[in-house]
């Protein structure tokens, strides 16, 4: 009974942790987004569009994801994300009515990366609120 319901644990464990459905990113970006409790994440035209498993995302959750997310993986491994065209992020609710856009061109991230930043104005002043399934472009 007990090997049984550990079988059962893990793999419910698993199922929690699948993996989101990538359409288009290239492989050493999914494996910065594998594991943020995302749905889907798509690359088209320099815009990576990300699908949450969550009903709302709230501006805590999008500057988390934002910082440590992404942000800090271009810190951490840059390799991942060089030669990838990438201008924007949006991060999308789980039917893709809300959520917020990131310009990330230029230096955005490296900024954030630097002493003393103040990453939360940083990423306000680079951020549009998405409704309706449209996210405006600044």
């Amino acid at each position: 009974m007990k090997k049984l319901l550990a079988l059962l644990i893990g793999a419910a464990s698993t199922l929690a942790l699948a993996a989101p459905e990538f359409k288009n990113v290239p492989a050493p970006l999914q494996k910065s987004l594998a594991h943020h409790g995302l749905k889907t994440a798509q690359l088209d035209n320099g815009v990576l569009r990300l699908q949450m498993d969550k009903p709302e995302v709230s501006e805590l959750v999008y500057s988390t994801f934002i910082y440590h997310g992404f942000c800090a993986e271009q810190w951490r491994s840059p390799e991942r994300f060089a030669g990838v065209p990438l201008n924007r992020v949006e991060l999308l609710n789980t039917n893709s009515t809300q959520g917020f856009a990131f310009e990330v061109r230029g230096d955005v991230c490296v900024q954030m990366g630097q002493m003393g930043k103040n990453y939360r104005t940083l990423i306000g002043q680079h951020t549009v609120k998405c409704d309706g399934g449209t996210c405006p472009r600044p």
